[in-house]
């Protein structure tokens, strides 16, 4: 079986009718994100017959995807978004202070702010995902940051199982890797992999700007190099901070590379591996035999452009049904929101509220979309009293533990002559050439409190998402992330005259304004945005009822039913999840194709 890569015409035109049965695979992989793509294209490398769905198209030569440096322009294309409104809390007088909050307005537009127009309908916090085939992998900045050592090695001792210990992951990052920001044979690196990975030009550090200069005094205030290895094996490297490139899944030439290019060149190889890809296919559920242990055989999917609900394009159509059969596994990998919505609407999750919903129940597990989890997000942004020059430079990244942290490294920041505060339909805003920003990550927050619910049994009909941010360690998660705002505004600020004075943005509103601790920490508690979900069907032991999935990504008490993405990882791994994701996807597939070789598919 050639690769195949089939648009809903060619699907049409092979008579995909109302609950056709379709040809039968080896595996099906719902989701083409860095979890589903490349653990598709390992399975048909190793010459399993799979098949990939996506519910989206195809979006890999448009320049808005194809070049990283259009990232604002894809995550704002109503050809690939899926707009998800979200919830940071249940406390509706919060709520209303954020300041991005999304309204439609009567005429079906949107409205951003605080005040809108009479009649307008409050969506929410607007938190975008991609549909498309290489899933949001193809609208993020494409940033490449290794988590912690305690990251994985947390896995490891929940579970038992040493594979997940970070000196074993690391062979699935050099796996992928090839690594174009360092020399040649440093070690911890890969160089024959799909997945090129580069830093920002660091030459803009040899001609004189404000901007050079703004980044020499971060580098005076924290230390490091614009050229250091962010992700270096070092043996104390969660420690070490300070200025490093910032390195993303892009070419030498901009070109993003990752999800979708892995599955062209599967798909384009002489050799014709047997993966086939059909889009605009929307999995409604996962399909069980009768079996004494639940046992999943294949899925259930409506097919058609714009089926689902948070598509802007979406017109109320109701796609043909056809059913897909599995000889040996379906791999669910369609994200921390999606997958925990068909996992429910297959009969896997809290059997209350599969009941109340009148959902068949195939396995109760309670923590299917519980113990939602996000880094928190902020920034230092202020505008210079005139434009800045050297503003072409691109962003260097800054890694900090401020002085509570608990262990390990707990900032991860990127500063550049940007705005960027989050996300609305529209965003960013853009403050002129005076504008400089570091924004940053909050790694490791205390609370992980969050949730994915169905409102309905309805597969088209987006989740009910709430984050509820701040539910642990609220005092000190905010003193750690005012710490970070703290230390980047005095990097900022020293450029003075006639720079500066810097009229800030936030969270310090004016020019050399003396804000309360108090104050800067409320702001950053009711502005907090975030843009990577994990953990609604985490890992652990058998016994931990919260638990989803064992070590090995299989769903408990089913057999033949895996996840592979972000919603697997207990716990947010570290301050971008995309890279980890990739690893882990290979990970699964030697797994999968060692249960496949000893025969036991289970």
């Amino acid at each position: 079986m050639a690769g195949q890569l089939l648009a809903l015409g060619l699907l049409a035109a092979a008579g995909a009718v109302a609950q056709q049965i379709e040809p039968t695979y080896d595996y099906i992989v719902v989701g083409s994100g860095p979890g589903g793509a490349p653990l598709a294209a390992n399975l048909a490398r190793a010459g399993y017959p799979t098949l990939l769905l996506e519910a989206g198209d195809d979006l890999g030569n448009n320049k808005n995807y194809s070049d990283m440096a259009n990232f604002n322009l894809a995550a704002n294309d109503e050809k690939s978004r899926w707009d998800f409104f979200v919830s940071h809390s249940s406390d509706k007088e919060r709520e209303a202070k954020y300041e991005h909050t999304t309204w439609r307005k009567p005429d079906g537009s949107f409205y951003v702010g605080l005040d809108p127009p009479e009649g307008s309908e409050r969506l929410g916090i607007y938190y975008p995902r991609s549909a498309t085939l290489g899933g949001c992998a193809m609208h993020n900045g494409g940033v490449c940051a290794l988590p912690s050592d305690d990251d994985w090695d947390a896995i490891a001792e929940s579970t038992g199982d040493d594979s997940w210990l970070a000196k074993n992951m690391r062979q699935y990052f050099t796996r992928i890797e090839t690594a174009q920001y360092v020399e040649p044979g440093t070690p911890g690196h890969g160089y024959t992999g799909y997945l090129n990975l580069t830093i920002s030009d660091p030459t803009f550090m040899q001609q004189a700007s404000d901007v050079q200069e703004i980044a020499g005094n971060i580098i005076k205030e924290v230390g490091g190099d614009v050229t250091r290895d962010i992700n270096a094996p070092d043996p104390d490297r969660d420690q070490i901070t300070g200025v490093f490139g910032l390195a993303s899944h892009a070419d030498p030439n901009g070109h993003r590379v990752g999800s979708n290019t892995r599955i062209r060149a599967t798909l384009d190889d002489p050799a014709k591996y047997p993966l086939t890809v059909q889009l605009q296919s929307l999995v409604t559920k996962v399909l069980f035999s009768k079996a004494k242990l639940p046992t999943a055989i294949g899925v259930e999917v409506m097919r058609g452009p714009s089926l689902y609900k948070a598509d802007p394009r979406f017109n109320g159509t109701r796609g043909k049904v056809s059913r897909i059969y599995a000889k040996r596994e379906v791999i669910v990998a369609g994200g921390a929101f999606n997958t925990p919505q068909i996992l429910k609407l297959s009969g896997i999750g809290p059997a209350k509220e599969l009941k109340k919903l009148k959902i068949p129940v195939v396995k109760d597990l309670p923590g299917v979309g519980e113990k939602l989890a996000d880094n928190y997000e902020g920034g230092l942004l202020a505008l210079a009293s005139k434009p800045l020059n050297g503003t072409a430079a691109g962003p260097i990244a800054v890694l900090l533990k401020t002085p509570t942290a608990r262990k390990n490294r707990n900032i991860y920041g990127w500063c550049k002559s940007f705005a960027f505060e989050g996300f609305w339909p529209g965003f960013p805003d853009d403050y002129g050439p005076t504008e400089y920003e570091c924004a940053f990550v909050h790694m490791n927050p205390r609370s992980q409190a969050g949730y994915v619910r169905l409102r309905s049994s309805d597969p088209q009909e987006p989740p009910e998402i709430n984050f509820n941010f701040f539910s642990d360690g609220e005092d000190e998660d905010l003193t750690e992330m005012l710490d970070a705002a703290k230390i980047f505004r005095k990097a900022i600020t020293a450029k003075g005259a006639p720079v500066g004075p810097w009229n800030e943005k936030h969270p310090c509103p004016g020019v050399n304004q003396t804000c309360t601790d108090a104050a800067q920490k409320e702001f950053l508690k009711l502005q907090t945005y975030s843009h990577h979900a994990a953990s609604t069907a985490g890992i652990g032991p058998a016994d931990d009822r919260m638990a989803v999935l064992d070590s090995k990504f299989r769903v408990h008490g089913v057999r033949n039913l895996r996840v592979v993405d972000a919603s697997a990882f207990p716990a947010v791994p570290g301050a971008f999840p995309v890279c980890p994701v990739f690893m882990i996807a290979e990970k699964a597939s030697d797994d999968i194709i060692r249960d496949a070789k000893a025969g036991a598919s289970s």
